[in-house]
Protein backbone atom coordinates (compact mmCIF):
# COMPACT_ATOMS: atom_id res chain seq x y z
CA UNK A 1 0.00 0.00 0.00
CA UNK A 2 2.71 2.71 1.29
CA UNK A 3 4.80 2.25 -2.80
CA UNK A 4 1.17 2.31 -4.08
CA UNK A 5 0.61 5.76 -2.54
CA UNK A 6 3.96 7.01 -2.97
CA UNK A 7 3.71 6.24 -7.12
CA UNK A 8 0.50 8.56 -6.49
CA UNK A 9 2.28 11.04 -4.89
CA UNK A 10 5.11 11.42 -7.57
CA UNK A 11 2.07 12.91 -10.45
CA UNK A 12 1.29 16.14 -8.47
CA UNK A 13 2.96 19.33 -7.70
CA UNK A 14 2.10 21.80 -4.90
CA UNK A 15 3.49 25.20 -4.71
CA UNK A 16 5.34 27.47 -1.64
CA UNK A 17 5.85 30.38 -2.04
CA UNK A 18 9.21 32.16 -0.26
CA UNK A 19 9.32 36.21 -1.09
CA UNK A 20 11.96 38.33 -0.60
CA UNK A 21 11.64 42.38 -0.35
CA UNK A 22 14.48 44.57 -0.37
CA UNK A 23 13.05 47.90 -0.67
CA UNK A 24 12.38 49.83 -3.72
CA UNK A 25 14.27 47.02 -5.40
CA UNK A 26 12.29 44.75 -7.66
CA UNK A 27 10.53 41.83 -5.53
CA UNK A 28 11.79 38.83 -5.85
CA UNK A 29 9.65 35.35 -5.03
CA UNK A 30 11.15 31.66 -5.25
CA UNK A 31 7.75 29.52 -5.73
CA UNK A 32 8.79 26.08 -4.75
CA UNK A 33 6.98 23.13 -6.30
CA UNK A 34 6.66 20.06 -4.55
CA UNK A 35 5.43 16.88 -4.48
CA UNK A 36 2.08 15.65 -2.84
CA UNK A 37 -0.45 12.94 -3.08
CA UNK A 38 -3.73 12.80 -4.88
CA UNK A 39 -5.10 10.79 -2.17
CA UNK A 40 -4.36 13.76 0.79
CA UNK A 41 -2.26 11.09 2.32
CA UNK A 42 -0.13 14.62 3.61
CA UNK A 43 -3.52 15.78 5.38
CA UNK A 44 -3.54 12.79 7.22
CA UNK A 45 0.03 13.03 8.70
CA UNK A 46 -0.47 17.22 9.30
CA UNK A 47 -2.97 16.24 12.06
CA UNK A 48 -1.44 13.55 12.98
CA UNK A 49 2.36 15.42 14.02
CA UNK A 50 3.05 12.19 15.56
CA UNK A 51 2.46 10.28 12.51
CA UNK A 52 4.80 8.65 10.48
CA UNK A 53 7.35 10.62 8.65
CA UNK A 54 6.34 10.22 4.93
CA UNK A 55 8.82 11.25 2.47
CA UNK A 56 6.89 13.46 0.37
CA UNK A 57 5.04 15.26 3.25
CA UNK A 58 5.99 18.62 4.52
CA UNK A 59 4.00 19.17 7.31
CA UNK A 60 4.77 20.73 10.52
CA UNK A 61 8.27 20.62 12.17
CA UNK A 62 9.75 20.53 8.78
CA UNK A 63 12.91 23.27 8.20
CA UNK A 64 13.31 24.66 4.88
CA UNK A 65 16.95 25.79 3.85
CA UNK A 66 16.99 28.06 1.17
CA UNK A 67 20.94 29.02 0.44
CA UNK A 68 21.85 31.87 -2.39
CA UNK A 69 25.09 31.68 -4.48
CA UNK A 70 26.23 34.25 -6.80
CA UNK A 71 28.70 35.89 -9.28
CA UNK A 72 28.97 38.60 -11.71
CA UNK A 73 30.11 36.68 -14.40
CA UNK A 74 28.68 33.28 -15.77
CA UNK A 75 32.06 32.28 -16.63
CA UNK A 76 33.33 32.58 -13.15
CA UNK A 77 32.91 30.50 -9.85
CA UNK A 78 29.81 31.49 -7.71
CA UNK A 79 30.18 32.52 -3.95
CA UNK A 80 28.24 31.95 -1.20
CA UNK A 81 25.98 35.32 -0.67
CA UNK A 82 23.18 34.19 2.43
CA UNK A 83 20.83 31.81 3.67
CA UNK A 84 17.68 31.54 4.98
CA UNK A 85 16.12 28.80 7.31
CA UNK A 86 12.55 28.82 7.52
CA UNK A 87 10.37 26.88 9.51
CA UNK A 88 7.15 24.88 8.26
CA UNK A 89 4.30 25.91 10.58
CA UNK A 90 1.34 24.12 8.12
CA UNK A 91 1.19 22.03 5.12
CA UNK A 92 1.63 25.33 2.84
CA UNK A 93 4.60 26.22 4.48
CA UNK A 94 3.44 30.02 4.70
CA UNK A 95 5.22 33.04 3.67
CA UNK A 96 8.53 34.50 4.72
CA UNK A 97 10.15 37.81 3.95
CA UNK A 98 13.62 38.75 4.59
CA UNK A 99 15.55 41.53 3.61
CA UNK A 100 17.87 40.20 0.84
CA UNK A 101 21.39 41.42 -0.83
CA UNK A 102 20.44 40.89 -4.56
CA UNK A 103 22.59 43.39 -6.67
CA UNK A 104 21.93 44.39 -9.91
CA UNK A 105 24.03 42.73 -12.68
CA UNK A 106 24.46 39.26 -10.66
CA UNK A 107 24.01 35.84 -11.38
CA UNK A 108 22.60 33.92 -8.86
CA UNK A 109 21.97 30.21 -8.07
CA UNK A 110 19.22 29.07 -5.35
CA UNK A 111 19.48 25.82 -3.16
CA UNK A 112 16.42 24.59 -1.15
CA UNK A 113 16.77 21.10 1.29
CA UNK A 114 13.79 20.48 3.41
CA UNK A 115 14.67 18.42 6.35
CA UNK A 116 12.30 16.94 9.01
CA UNK A 117 12.55 17.61 12.90
CA UNK A 118 15.83 14.78 12.96
CA UNK A 119 17.34 17.04 10.07
CA UNK A 120 16.24 13.80 7.80
CA UNK A 121 17.29 15.37 4.46
CA UNK A 122 13.50 14.27 2.52
CA UNK A 123 13.54 17.36 -0.49
CA UNK A 124 16.15 18.51 -2.33
CA UNK A 125 16.06 21.24 -5.35
CA UNK A 126 17.88 24.07 -7.16
CA UNK A 127 18.28 26.33 -10.24
CA UNK A 128 21.16 28.71 -11.26
CA UNK A 129 21.61 31.19 -14.37
CA UNK A 130 19.04 33.63 -12.36
CA UNK A 131 20.11 37.13 -14.00
CA UNK A 132 18.98 39.74 -11.19
CA UNK A 133 17.84 43.36 -12.43
CA UNK A 134 16.59 46.19 -9.62
CA UNK A 135 14.17 47.35 -12.09
CA UNK A 136 11.97 44.00 -12.59
CA UNK A 137 9.88 41.59 -10.57
CA UNK A 138 11.17 38.38 -10.16
CA UNK A 139 9.09 35.20 -9.80
CA UNK A 140 10.87 31.59 -10.69
CA UNK A 141 9.45 28.22 -10.10
CA UNK A 142 12.04 25.64 -8.23
CA UNK A 143 11.22 22.08 -8.63
CA UNK A 144 11.90 19.88 -5.37
CA UNK A 145 12.06 15.78 -5.73
CA UNK A 146 13.03 13.01 -3.74
CA UNK A 147 16.40 12.22 -3.68
CA UNK A 148 17.43 9.30 -5.96
CA UNK A 149 13.83 9.04 -7.33
CA UNK A 150 12.24 10.15 -10.53
CA UNK A 151 9.36 12.62 -10.65
CA UNK A 152 6.93 13.66 -13.49
CA UNK A 153 8.34 17.52 -14.11
CA UNK A 154 5.14 19.43 -13.36
CA UNK A 155 4.22 23.30 -12.73
CA UNK A 156 0.61 23.11 -11.22
CA UNK A 157 -0.97 20.99 -9.59
CA UNK A 158 -4.49 21.65 -10.31
CA UNK A 159 -3.88 21.47 -13.90
CA UNK A 160 -0.96 18.73 -14.09
CA UNK A 161 -2.33 17.22 -17.25
CA UNK A 162 -2.09 20.55 -18.66
CA UNK A 163 1.16 21.66 -16.80
CA UNK A 164 3.35 18.86 -17.25
CA UNK A 165 6.69 19.64 -19.47
CA UNK A 166 6.46 17.82 -22.45
CA UNK A 167 8.44 16.35 -25.36
CA UNK A 168 7.35 16.97 -29.00
CA UNK A 169 7.08 13.36 -29.61
CA UNK A 170 3.68 13.00 -28.16
CA UNK A 171 3.73 9.44 -29.31
CA UNK A 172 3.79 5.66 -27.74
CA UNK A 173 7.02 5.11 -28.91
CA UNK A 174 10.51 6.52 -29.75
CA UNK A 175 14.86 6.29 -29.76
CA UNK A 176 17.51 8.10 -30.82
CA UNK A 177 16.91 11.75 -29.28
CA UNK A 178 19.75 13.37 -28.23
CA UNK A 179 19.92 16.24 -24.79
CA UNK A 180 22.25 18.24 -23.37
CA UNK A 181 21.71 19.90 -19.70
CA UNK A 182 22.63 23.35 -20.50
CA UNK A 183 23.27 26.75 -18.19
CA UNK A 184 21.08 28.68 -16.31
CA UNK A 185 18.51 26.19 -16.10
CA UNK A 186 17.94 25.13 -19.90
CA UNK A 187 17.76 21.52 -21.21
CA UNK A 188 18.02 20.87 -24.83
CA UNK A 189 16.51 17.88 -27.07
CA UNK A 190 16.53 17.24 -30.59
CA UNK A 191 15.91 14.82 -32.92
CA UNK A 192 15.28 11.28 -32.88
CA UNK A 193 12.40 8.54 -34.40
CA UNK A 194 8.64 8.69 -33.80
CA UNK A 195 6.99 5.43 -34.28
CA UNK A 196 3.66 7.30 -34.15
CA UNK A 197 4.41 9.33 -37.11
CA UNK A 198 6.91 6.54 -38.55
CA UNK A 199 9.87 9.43 -39.29
CA UNK A 200 12.67 10.64 -37.87
CA UNK A 201 11.84 14.13 -35.94
CA UNK A 202 13.95 17.23 -37.07
CA UNK A 203 12.42 18.93 -33.78
CA UNK A 204 14.36 21.11 -30.92
CA UNK A 205 12.76 21.90 -27.92
CA UNK A 206 14.54 23.98 -24.66
CA UNK A 207 13.12 23.70 -21.31
CA UNK A 208 13.00 26.13 -18.82
CA UNK A 209 13.54 25.23 -15.69
CA UNK A 210 13.26 28.48 -14.09
CA UNK A 211 9.47 29.04 -15.31
CA UNK A 212 8.67 24.72 -16.14
CA UNK A 213 7.84 26.24 -19.31
CA UNK A 214 9.03 25.00 -23.18
CA UNK A 215 10.19 26.46 -26.19
CA UNK A 216 9.98 25.38 -29.58
CA UNK A 217 13.77 26.32 -31.49
CA UNK A 218 14.80 26.53 -34.71
CA UNK A 219 14.82 22.92 -36.28
CA UNK A 220 18.27 20.36 -37.60
CA UNK A 221 19.30 21.09 -40.49
CA UNK A 222 18.49 17.70 -41.43
CA UNK A 223 15.94 14.87 -39.21
CA UNK A 224 18.65 13.11 -37.22
CA UNK A 225 18.98 10.24 -34.86
CA UNK A 226 21.64 8.47 -32.91
CA UNK A 227 23.61 11.99 -33.25
CA UNK A 228 26.23 13.21 -30.17
CA UNK A 229 25.31 16.08 -28.28
CA UNK A 230 27.17 17.67 -25.27
CA UNK A 231 27.62 21.10 -23.53
CA UNK A 232 30.12 23.55 -24.97
CA UNK A 233 30.57 26.20 -21.93
CA UNK A 234 32.39 29.31 -23.62
CA UNK A 235 31.46 31.36 -20.42
CA UNK A 236 27.94 32.42 -21.94
CA UNK A 237 24.70 32.70 -19.49
CA UNK A 238 23.70 29.63 -20.87
CA UNK A 239 26.62 28.33 -23.69
CA UNK A 240 26.26 25.72 -26.42
CA UNK A 241 25.21 22.70 -27.70
CA UNK A 242 27.46 21.06 -29.74
CA UNK A 243 25.65 18.10 -32.21
CA UNK A 244 27.84 15.32 -33.90
CA UNK A 245 26.68 13.34 -36.66
CA UNK A 246 23.83 11.09 -36.68
CA UNK A 247 21.41 9.38 -38.90
CA UNK A 248 19.20 10.94 -41.35
CA UNK A 249 15.56 10.54 -42.55
CA UNK A 250 16.70 8.65 -45.36
CA UNK A 251 18.91 6.31 -43.97
CA UNK A 252 22.26 8.35 -44.64
CA UNK A 253 24.71 9.54 -42.28
CA UNK A 254 25.44 13.46 -41.22
CA UNK A 255 28.68 14.30 -41.54
CA UNK A 256 27.71 17.97 -40.04
CA UNK A 257 29.05 18.86 -36.29
CA UNK A 258 27.01 21.73 -35.08
CA UNK A 259 26.40 24.59 -32.47
CA UNK A 260 22.93 25.31 -30.79
CA UNK A 261 23.00 28.89 -29.48
CA UNK A 262 19.89 29.12 -27.46
CA UNK A 263 20.11 32.80 -26.98
CA UNK A 264 19.51 32.77 -30.38
CA UNK A 265 17.68 29.41 -30.90
CA UNK A 266 19.16 28.69 -33.72
CA UNK A 267 22.09 26.44 -35.92
CA UNK A 268 25.22 27.18 -37.34
CA UNK A 269 26.99 24.49 -38.76
CA UNK A 270 30.62 24.76 -38.12
CA UNK A 271 32.85 22.00 -40.14
CA UNK A 272 32.08 19.20 -41.98
CA UNK A 273 33.66 15.55 -41.42
CA UNK A 274 33.20 11.88 -42.44
CA UNK A 275 29.55 10.87 -42.54
CA UNK A 276 28.76 8.54 -39.61
CA UNK A 277 26.24 8.04 -37.06
CA UNK A 278 26.44 6.58 -33.16
CA UNK A 279 29.64 9.11 -32.44
CA UNK A 280 29.66 10.12 -28.69
CA UNK A 281 30.21 13.67 -27.08
CA UNK A 282 31.34 14.54 -23.80
CA UNK A 283 32.35 17.65 -22.26
CA UNK A 284 35.54 18.50 -20.34
CA UNK A 285 36.55 21.68 -19.27
CA UNK A 286 34.08 23.36 -21.15
CA UNK A 287 35.22 21.66 -24.76
CA UNK A 288 33.41 18.96 -26.41
CA UNK A 289 35.35 16.08 -27.28
CA UNK A 290 33.67 13.76 -30.21
CA UNK A 291 34.57 10.15 -30.80
CA UNK A 292 34.02 7.67 -33.03
CA UNK A 293 30.91 6.59 -35.29
CA UNK A 294 30.23 4.38 -37.68
CA UNK A 295 28.88 3.77 -41.68
CA UNK A 296 27.30 1.19 -43.44
CA UNK A 297 30.97 0.04 -44.66
CA UNK A 298 33.81 1.22 -42.09
CA UNK A 299 34.31 3.11 -38.80
CA UNK A 300 35.99 6.10 -37.19
CA UNK A 301 38.87 6.68 -35.14
CA UNK A 302 39.13 9.85 -35.06
CA UNK A 303 38.90 11.46 -31.41
CA UNK A 304 38.17 15.50 -32.76
CA UNK A 305 37.85 18.56 -29.47
CA UNK A 306 35.58 21.75 -30.42
CA UNK A 307 37.07 24.70 -28.79
CA UNK A 308 34.83 26.50 -26.56
CA UNK A 309 35.98 30.27 -27.78
CA UNK A 310 35.31 31.79 -30.89
CA UNK A 311 35.39 30.84 -33.57
CA UNK A 312 34.88 27.41 -32.01
CA UNK A 313 37.37 25.94 -34.11
CA UNK A 314 37.62 21.65 -34.52
CA UNK A 315 40.96 19.81 -34.36
CA UNK A 316 41.72 16.38 -34.03
CA UNK A 317 42.51 15.18 -30.42
CA UNK A 318 43.62 11.89 -30.60
CA UNK A 319 42.82 9.25 -32.57
CA UNK A 320 41.79 5.67 -31.05
CA UNK A 321 43.64 1.83 -31.48
CA UNK A 322 40.63 0.51 -32.43
CA UNK A 323 38.07 2.31 -34.41
CA UNK A 324 34.45 2.28 -33.00
CA UNK A 325 30.58 3.01 -32.67
CA UNK A 326 28.27 2.33 -29.76
CA UNK A 327 30.79 2.74 -27.84
CA UNK A 328 30.89 4.70 -24.07
CA UNK A 329 32.83 7.72 -23.18
CA UNK A 330 33.50 8.42 -19.38
CA UNK A 331 35.66 11.52 -17.92
CA UNK A 332 39.19 10.64 -16.16
CA UNK A 333 41.11 13.38 -16.14
CA UNK A 334 43.59 15.08 -13.68
CA UNK A 335 43.40 18.03 -11.82
CA UNK A 336 47.42 19.59 -10.46
CA UNK A 337 47.87 22.14 -8.13
CA UNK A 338 47.28 25.12 -9.61
CA UNK A 339 43.75 23.76 -11.13
CA UNK A 340 44.96 22.70 -14.49
CA UNK A 341 43.20 20.26 -16.08
CA UNK A 342 44.46 17.51 -18.48
CA UNK A 343 41.68 16.10 -20.42
CA UNK A 344 41.91 11.79 -20.47
CA UNK A 345 38.91 10.20 -21.74
CA UNK A 346 38.47 6.58 -20.93
CA UNK A 347 36.51 4.76 -23.87
CA UNK A 348 34.64 1.46 -23.36
CA UNK A 349 33.56 -1.26 -25.22
CA UNK A 350 31.78 -0.48 -28.80
CA UNK A 351 31.78 -1.97 -32.08
CA UNK A 352 33.09 -1.53 -35.90
CA UNK A 353 29.84 -1.82 -37.14
CA UNK A 354 26.40 0.29 -36.94
CA UNK A 355 24.49 -3.00 -35.61
CA UNK A 356 26.52 -4.00 -32.95
CA UNK A 357 27.47 -7.73 -34.52
CA UNK A 358 31.22 -7.27 -34.24
CA UNK A 359 32.37 -5.90 -30.75
CA UNK A 360 35.26 -4.58 -30.15
CA UNK A 361 37.33 -7.46 -28.12
CA UNK A 362 40.82 -7.96 -26.15
CA UNK A 363 42.80 -5.66 -24.84
CA UNK A 364 41.35 -2.99 -27.22
CA UNK A 365 37.96 -3.25 -25.54
CA UNK A 366 39.13 -0.07 -23.17
CA UNK A 367 41.55 3.09 -23.98
CA UNK A 368 42.81 5.70 -22.21
CA UNK A 369 42.96 9.18 -24.62
CA UNK A 370 44.99 11.42 -23.90
CA UNK A 371 46.13 14.75 -26.63
CA UNK A 372 47.64 12.95 -29.23
CA UNK A 373 47.36 9.48 -28.24
CA UNK A 374 45.11 7.08 -26.99
CA UNK A 375 46.98 3.88 -25.28
CA UNK A 376 44.82 0.12 -24.91
CA UNK A 377 44.70 -0.41 -20.89
CA UNK A 378 44.46 -4.15 -20.11
CA UNK A 379 41.34 -5.21 -18.12
CA UNK A 380 41.07 -7.60 -15.23
CA UNK A 381 38.56 -7.92 -11.97
CA UNK A 382 39.83 -7.31 -8.61
CA UNK A 383 41.76 -10.72 -8.62
CA UNK A 384 43.82 -10.22 -11.61
CA UNK A 385 41.24 -12.58 -13.51
CA UNK A 386 38.56 -11.74 -16.44
CA UNK A 387 35.95 -13.25 -14.44
CA UNK A 388 32.80 -12.38 -16.53
CA UNK A 389 34.66 -12.55 -20.14
CA UNK A 390 34.52 -8.68 -20.92
CA UNK A 391 37.93 -9.15 -23.26
CA UNK A 392 36.89 -12.20 -24.78
CA UNK A 393 32.85 -11.13 -25.27
CA UNK A 394 32.70 -7.26 -25.39
CA UNK A 395 30.33 -5.05 -24.49
CA UNK A 396 28.36 -3.11 -27.30
CA UNK A 397 26.35 0.25 -26.03
CA UNK A 398 26.60 0.10 -22.23
CA UNK A 399 26.17 3.10 -20.56
CA UNK A 400 29.06 4.68 -18.70
CA UNK A 401 29.59 7.60 -15.72
CA UNK A 402 32.21 9.11 -13.64
CA UNK A 403 31.68 8.92 -9.43
CA UNK A 404 34.00 10.95 -7.45
CA UNK A 405 34.57 9.17 -4.49
CA UNK A 406 35.57 11.13 -1.90
CA UNK A 407 34.63 9.42 1.74
CA UNK A 408 38.36 8.95 2.46
CA UNK A 409 39.08 12.39 2.30
CA UNK A 410 40.75 12.55 -1.15
CA UNK A 411 39.19 12.24 -4.19
CA UNK A 412 38.98 8.69 -6.55
CA UNK A 413 37.82 8.60 -10.01
CA UNK A 414 35.69 5.34 -10.62
CA UNK A 415 33.28 4.66 -13.41
CA UNK A 416 30.31 3.16 -13.37
CA UNK A 417 29.16 0.71 -16.32
CA UNK A 418 25.60 -0.61 -16.82
CA UNK A 419 24.17 -2.30 -19.49
CA UNK A 420 24.71 -2.94 -23.11
CA UNK A 421 24.76 -6.33 -25.23
CA UNK A 422 27.68 -8.64 -25.62
CA UNK A 423 28.75 -11.88 -27.53
CA UNK A 424 28.30 -15.14 -25.84
CA UNK A 425 29.77 -18.23 -27.41
CA UNK A 426 32.04 -18.53 -30.54
CA UNK A 427 31.89 -18.75 -34.26
CA UNK A 428 28.30 -20.19 -35.80
CA UNK A 429 27.16 -20.61 -32.30
CA UNK A 430 27.66 -17.19 -31.13
CA UNK A 431 24.56 -15.19 -29.78
CA UNK A 432 23.70 -11.74 -28.56
CA UNK A 433 22.35 -11.51 -24.86
CA UNK A 434 22.02 -7.98 -22.75
CA UNK A 435 24.54 -7.93 -19.86
CA UNK A 436 22.83 -7.61 -16.65
CA UNK A 437 26.08 -6.92 -15.05
CA UNK A 438 26.91 -3.42 -13.20
CA UNK A 439 30.66 -3.40 -13.24
CA UNK A 440 32.80 -0.52 -11.52
CA UNK A 441 36.22 0.64 -12.93
CA UNK A 442 38.99 1.96 -11.44
CA UNK A 443 42.72 2.56 -12.42
CA UNK A 444 45.38 0.71 -11.41
CA UNK A 445 47.64 3.01 -9.06
CA UNK A 446 50.42 2.83 -11.25
CA UNK A 447 48.15 3.37 -14.65
CA UNK A 448 48.91 -0.30 -15.78
CA UNK A 449 45.66 -1.07 -16.56
CA UNK A 450 41.90 -1.18 -15.45
CA UNK A 451 40.31 -3.28 -12.65
CA UNK A 452 36.72 -3.95 -12.41
CA UNK A 453 34.45 -5.03 -9.16
CA UNK A 454 31.03 -6.48 -10.71
CA UNK A 455 27.17 -6.69 -9.37
CA UNK A 456 24.23 -7.96 -10.75
CA UNK A 457 21.49 -5.71 -11.60
CA UNK A 458 17.43 -6.74 -11.74
CA UNK A 459 17.06 -5.91 -15.55
CA UNK A 460 19.21 -6.17 -18.13
CA UNK A 461 19.60 -2.76 -20.16
CA UNK A 462 20.40 -2.90 -24.52
CA UNK A 463 20.82 0.67 -24.88
CA UNK A 464 21.08 2.39 -21.91
CA UNK A 465 22.01 6.76 -20.91
CA UNK A 466 23.36 7.18 -17.29
CA UNK A 467 24.56 10.65 -15.56
CA UNK A 468 25.79 10.72 -12.06
CA UNK A 469 23.52 12.54 -9.85
CA UNK A 470 24.71 15.19 -6.54
CA UNK A 471 25.31 13.86 -3.41
CA UNK A 472 26.24 15.47 0.07
CA UNK A 473 30.32 16.06 0.52
CA UNK A 474 32.23 13.22 1.41
CA UNK A 475 29.23 10.77 1.19
CA UNK A 476 29.92 6.91 1.38
CA UNK A 477 28.00 6.46 -1.31
CA UNK A 478 27.56 8.11 -4.93
CA UNK A 479 24.77 7.54 -7.61
CA UNK A 480 24.35 7.74 -11.25
CA UNK A 481 20.83 8.16 -12.71
CA UNK A 482 19.90 5.66 -15.31
CA UNK A 483 17.81 5.50 -17.67
CA UNK A 484 17.37 1.79 -18.58
CA UNK A 485 15.50 1.76 -20.99
CA UNK A 486 14.71 -1.87 -22.42
CA UNK A 487 15.84 -5.43 -22.84
CA UNK A 488 14.93 -5.69 -26.54
CA UNK A 489 17.78 -5.68 -28.91
CA UNK A 490 15.24 -4.47 -31.63
CA UNK A 491 15.32 -1.44 -32.23
CA UNK A 492 11.94 -0.93 -34.19
CA UNK A 493 10.31 -1.89 -31.14
CA UNK A 494 8.48 0.17 -28.80
CA UNK A 495 8.55 -2.19 -25.79
CA UNK A 496 6.55 -0.23 -23.48
CA UNK A 497 5.93 -2.63 -20.44
CA UNK A 498 9.63 -3.01 -19.99
CA UNK A 499 10.69 0.17 -20.40
CA UNK A 500 12.67 1.12 -16.80
CA UNK A 501 14.74 3.84 -14.49
CA UNK A 502 17.31 3.30 -11.99
CA UNK A 503 19.53 4.82 -9.86
CA UNK A 504 22.69 2.97 -9.42
CA UNK A 505 24.08 3.23 -6.06
CA UNK A 506 28.47 3.00 -5.93
CA UNK A 507 30.17 2.59 -2.35
CA UNK A 508 33.48 0.96 -1.00
CA UNK A 509 32.29 -2.33 1.01
CA UNK A 510 34.91 -4.68 3.02
CA UNK A 511 35.08 -7.84 1.23
CA UNK A 512 36.02 -10.57 3.59
CA UNK A 513 37.39 -13.40 0.61
CA UNK A 514 40.02 -11.03 -0.73
CA UNK A 515 40.53 -8.95 2.77
CA UNK A 516 40.64 -5.29 1.08
CA UNK A 517 38.11 -2.85 0.04
CA UNK A 518 36.34 -3.43 -2.91
CA UNK A 519 33.56 -0.98 -5.26
CA UNK A 520 30.34 -2.60 -4.84
CA UNK A 521 27.35 -1.47 -7.02
CA UNK A 522 23.44 -1.80 -6.70
CA UNK A 523 20.66 -0.55 -7.82
CA UNK A 524 17.76 1.39 -5.75
CA UNK A 525 14.47 1.02 -7.93
CA UNK A 526 12.24 4.27 -7.84
CA UNK A 527 9.37 4.70 -5.91
CA UNK A 528 7.70 4.83 -9.01
CA UNK A 529 5.47 2.35 -9.79
CA UNK A 530 7.81 -0.68 -11.67
CA UNK A 531 10.54 2.30 -12.10
CA UNK A 532 7.89 4.35 -14.60
CA UNK A 533 5.21 6.32 -14.88
CA UNK A 534 2.42 4.23 -14.93
CA UNK A 535 0.16 6.89 -16.91
CA UNK A 536 2.92 7.23 -19.85
CA UNK A 537 4.57 4.01 -19.51
CA UNK A 538 7.25 4.68 -22.36
CA UNK A 539 10.87 6.29 -21.29
CA UNK A 540 13.04 6.40 -24.41
CA UNK A 541 16.16 4.77 -24.51
CA UNK A 542 18.07 7.64 -23.69
CA UNK A 543 19.16 10.08 -23.17
CA UNK A 544 20.08 11.35 -19.90
CA UNK A 545 21.63 14.55 -18.82
CA UNK A 546 22.66 16.09 -15.44
CA UNK A 547 23.10 19.96 -14.78
CA UNK A 548 25.69 21.89 -12.76
CA UNK A 549 23.29 21.41 -9.56
CA UNK A 550 23.31 17.56 -9.59
CA UNK A 551 20.21 17.41 -11.19
CA UNK A 552 19.29 14.43 -14.05
CA UNK A 553 16.89 14.58 -16.27
CA UNK A 554 15.05 12.18 -18.82
CA UNK A 555 12.52 12.03 -21.93
CA UNK A 556 9.71 9.90 -21.97
CA UNK A 557 7.86 10.33 -25.56
CA UNK A 558 5.13 12.83 -23.76
CA UNK A 559 6.96 14.15 -20.80
CA UNK A 560 9.70 15.32 -18.56
CA UNK A 561 11.63 13.57 -15.57
CA UNK A 562 13.71 14.62 -13.21
CA UNK A 563 15.92 12.22 -10.95
CA UNK A 564 16.52 14.01 -8.23
CA UNK A 565 20.11 14.48 -6.31
CA UNK A 566 20.89 16.27 -3.91
CA UNK A 567 21.87 20.05 -5.06
CA UNK A 568 25.38 21.14 -4.91
CA UNK A 569 27.18 24.31 -4.50
CA UNK A 570 30.08 23.79 -7.00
Amino acid sequence: MRSMLSALLLLMIAGMLVSCDSGNTGDFKIRLRLPIDINEVCSYYEDDPDGEDYTYCITRGDQILLEIYSTPNPAEPYVFAQSKLISVDSSRGGKENFIRSLKEGNYYRFFVSVTNTNEKLKLTGGLDGIYYDDAKNYEVDLFLGATADFVRVVKDRKKYEDTSLRSYFDSSGSRGAAAVALKGGLVYLSGGYSFDYEAVMPNTTVFDMHNLTSSKEDSLRIPLEYHAAALLDDGSPYGKAIIAFGTGDDGSYSSSILLFDPEKGRYRTLESKESVTKAKAITIDGKVYIAGGCNESSSSSKIYVVDNRPPYSITEFASMKTARCNHALADVSTVDENNVITPRILIIGGSSDIDGEDPVVGDNIVELAVAGSSTPLPLTDRKGEDSVDLTKNGLVSPAASTLKMDDLGEIQKVVAVIGGHLQDGSDENATIVVSKNLYVFSEKSDGSGIIYDVNSAPQGCARPSMATIGTTEKSPAQYAAVNCGTEDLDTDSKATDTQKIFVVQVKRSFDSELNMNVLSASVKESLMDENRDPENGVILDGPTVVNDLGQAFVFGTEYVYQICGNSIPY
